[in-house]
């Protein structure tokens, strides 16, 4: 064969540089289609994750108040504290873990994806809601003046939830029959 016809040979099977690029323009278009995709399946799995973990606090919780009279903990809030140190009250780890919480249970995956986030600063993604503390598991009061009281449906009652609004801008919240949500 003539080294004509041989570097002609050669010259068909390589790709030029147009098509190279255009089989890199097209690869660029797949990846740009399909990463907006992948970024919403992976917040719905963080969701996803952060309402198990919810779950996880509530079967913690109704373990606790079982051994309390069924009267929900005193738990101090992530945020600060509310009550005197005197009182007894400890945050969710401390008061949930002899129930079988691990303080992987008290981290947001999401939350860990932000700067600051809740669990660094205070030890947990979650906060507990303060308004129901030992009151009883079946129908909870609200306080609304020390001659007010409201019997509240456990499943309509707050106890828990995502210190940050970070699910899409709505917190994951735990209520008081044990369902999850975000709102």
């Amino acid at each position: 064969m003539s080294p004509a016809k041989l570097l002609f040979r050669r010259r068909r099977l390589a790709f030029t540089f147009v098509e190279l690029l255009v089989v890199m323009a097209i690869i660029a278009l797949l990846v740009a289609l399909v990463s907006p995709a992948y970024e919403r399946a992976m917040a719905s799995a963080r969701s996803a994750k952060c309402a198990s973990n919810l779950r996880a606090i509530g079967v913690a919780i109704a373990q606790a108040a079982t051994d309390n009279n069924n009267e929900y903990p005193a738990i101090q809030q992530a945020g600060g504290p509310v009550y005197p140190a005197s009182a007894g009250a400890r945050d969710l780890y401390d008061t949930l873990s002899p129930y079988g919480l691990s303080s992987n249970d008290l981290q947001c995956p999401t939350d860990m994806g932000t700067a600051p986030s809740a669990f660094s600063q205070y030890g947990s993604s979650y906060e507990w809601n303060p308004a129901f503390d030992d009151e009883v598991t079946v129908q909870p009061i609200i306080y609304v003046s020390s001659t007010f009281q409201i019997p509240v449906n456990n499943a309509r009652v707050h106890l828990c939830f995502d210190v940050n609004a970070i699910h899409n801008g709505r917190p994951n919240t735990l209520y008081g029959d044990g369902h999850v949500r975000s709102h």
